[in-house]
């Protein structure tokens, strides 16, 4: 939960500092993604992403996990943030997921922020009360739909 609690002040804090940029110093919208982690888990959510030390871009991400694991239905809150080093059309990146039970970092490959391929290693942090430890390999494939996106033609 602490975690939870730094990283949501972290992204506010951000938020307040880049309040004064351009629009293409920072996209934001919505969130929809598809993860396999010892289960379905399909993600919806909300992102905000900036320019960061010259051409690396930092992205927050706040979403509700709607998971079919051990033939239980839930959601799950989840706070994540990621890096992409460079610009570029397809990169890579790091990112970390944080929800009250699992910590997962994980590595990807995106094209233009706009759609994420990545994997990783779910760490179990705490259980959940009627299902088994959440914890392993995980694999996502997410769509970032930006509403302030513009071309410069």
């Amino acid at each position: 939960m602490k975690s939870f609690i730094v990283i949501f002040l972290f992204t506010w804090t951000i938020i307040g500092f880049c309040s004064q940029v351009k629009a293409q110093d920072m996209l934001y919208g919505p969130s929809v993604s598809y993860q396999y982690q010892k289960g379905s888990i399909v993600k919806t959510g909300g992102y905000f992403a900036f320019a960061f030390l010259g051409e690396n871009i930092l992205k927050t991400d706040v979403t509700a996990n709607f998971t079919w694991t051990q033939n239980k239905f839930d959601v799950i809150p989840e706070i994540a943030l990621s890096f992409y080093p460079e610009t570029w059309a397809v990169a890579p990146f790091l990112r970390a997921e944080a929800t009250p039970y699992t910590f997962t970092p994980k590595v990807g490959v995106s094209l233009a922020t706009l759609i994420d391929l990545d994997l990783g290693y779910g760490f179990s942090i705490a259980d959940k009360k009627g299902y088994l430890p959440m914890k392993g390999f995980a694999a996502s494939l997410r769509f970032n739909i930006p509403l302030n996106f513009k071309l410069n033609m």
